[in-house]
């Protein structure tokens, strides 16, 4: 295989790559079934983008390479130009906008520039959001790219046929979530009815539809809202549900982590709108078989929990030990709540634990308290490295990676 064909080909993988991972980022819940939680399609997106990313950016490369070989690469300006198979040259220029080749530069330029941005920069969640869209700038320079410049795309129309329909399929997924969105996406209206502080820096905020039923959900999913009538609180956050279903009423929790969430735990009121999408997440006891389970929460990871725990019944046959980590008792949110469950349901054992007493929480101090962990269903969910470490740990311990679950987002 040649040098220009091995960059051609890196060039449409890289492209393919580019246009499943808008599909990834639509949050279509078709694909928590397949890919088994939304946090493991944003896994997923996170990894796609990446290779798309190295891809297309050998992808010139390896053709610059072949004339850089033979020493027939010539600067001139601001444009580049490379003797091509044919003997024709092809020129880089910012002032040539409808040639192909600079439409590929371009989406090249602005693919580094907002992927450098997500992968290196550390940015305020909305600037991060905002920064993000342009990617579809990219993608469009790109697909003009692929499909008018002279390669096997435009002289194979099976080829042709495969990266029309996935760019199709790329630029939908996109409209999906901007243009499309307000009538595609299914979102439900809802009006704040209490928010109760339980600590000094967690709110739990109960929300009733404005019309019809509530939303069906299993316990510990968790839902995107918004609250488009209150000023600085209008993007779209993911919040675990702490309520059980059966109720005309949902309920999130909120800790007081990052700009959107200080000012949401200080300045939400009662009577203001919500738009609720969801529910997504596969992370509960409901999606699976075994009935012994461990759940660990770290901080305000304990929202989900304490949802599948208030919908927990005796009669049920769950056998369920709940490690609870933070620091000290004054800040375990819903602590009262929990060991009101745990009166009413034996199978229920409330383990809190306080690190200023014990240490840190680690899987040796489970596997002694809970009499071992294999065969039992695991549950994480809490500060990124603590769940890192936890899940290291147990690997240690002979647990299999498939009884592992946690539900993972770092927004706040």
């Amino acid at each position: 295989m040649t040098m220009t064909a091995f960059g051609q080909m890196l060039g449409l993988v890289g492209m393919a790559m580019f246009a499943l991972n808008f599909v990834l980022s639509a949050r279509l819940k078709w694909l928590e079934s397949i890919f088994g939680g939304m946090n493991k399609i944003y896994t997923a997106h996170h990894i796609l983008g990446g290779l798309s990313f190295i891809l297309l950016l050998l992808h010139p490369l390896f053709l610059i390479a072949k004339y850089l070989a033979g020493g027939a690469v010539a600067l001139r300006g601001v444009g580049m130009s490379f003797l091509l198979d044919s003997g024709c040259v092809a020129h880089f220029s910012l002032f040539e906008p409808a040639c192909s080749t600079t439409m590929g530069v371009l989406a090249l330029t602005l693919m580094i520039l907002f992927l450098v941005l997500t992968f290196f920069v550390k940015l305020p969640y909305h600037i991060w959001k905002f920064t993000h869209q342009f990617l579809g700038l990219a993608f469009f320079f790109g697909a003009l790219h692929v499909l008018t410049i002279p390669s096997d795309v435009t002289t194979i129309n099976v080829l042709k046929y495969y990266m029309f329909f996935l760019i199709i399929l790329g630029f939908g997924s996109i409209l999906y979530r901007t243009i499309l969105g307000f009538f595609l996406v299914p979102r439900r209206e809802f009006v704040v009815e209490l928010v109760r502080q339980v600590n000094s820096s967690i709110i739990e905020i109960t929300m009733t539809p404005k019309e019809g039923k509530c939303i069906n959900y299993i316990p510990g999913q968790f839902v995107f809202v918004s609250f488009p009538d209150s000023e600085g609180l209008e993007e779209v956050h993911p919040f675990s549900l702490s309520s059980a279903p059966g109720t005309e009423k949902i309920c999130v929790g909120v800790k007081a982590l990052g700009d959107y969430t200080k000012h949401l735990c200080c300045d939400l009121k009662a009577g203001v709108r919500a738009m609720v999408e969801g529910p997504f997440g596969r992370t509960s006891y409901a999606f699976y078989p075994k009935k012994e389970q461990i759940w660990i929460a770290g901080g305000i990871g304990i929202t989900p929990f304490l949802g599948m725990a208030r919908s927990l019944k005796p009669e049920d046959g769950y056998k369920i030990d709940l490690y609870y980590s933070v620091v000290e008792r004054a800040e375990a949110a819903f602590i009262e709540d929990l060991e009101a469950i745990a009166v009413a349901n034996p199978n229920f054992h409330l383990k809190p634990w306080y690190t200023k007493e014990k240490s840190f929480l680690n899987a040796e101090a489970i596997v002694n308290e809970s009499n071992g962990v294999l065969g039992k269903e695991i549950f994480l969910c809490g500060p990124p490295g603590m769940m890192k470490a936890m899940k290291a740990q147990f690997e240690k311990w002979k647990v299999p990676v498939a009884n592992i679950h946690s539900e993972e987002f770092s927004m706040s």
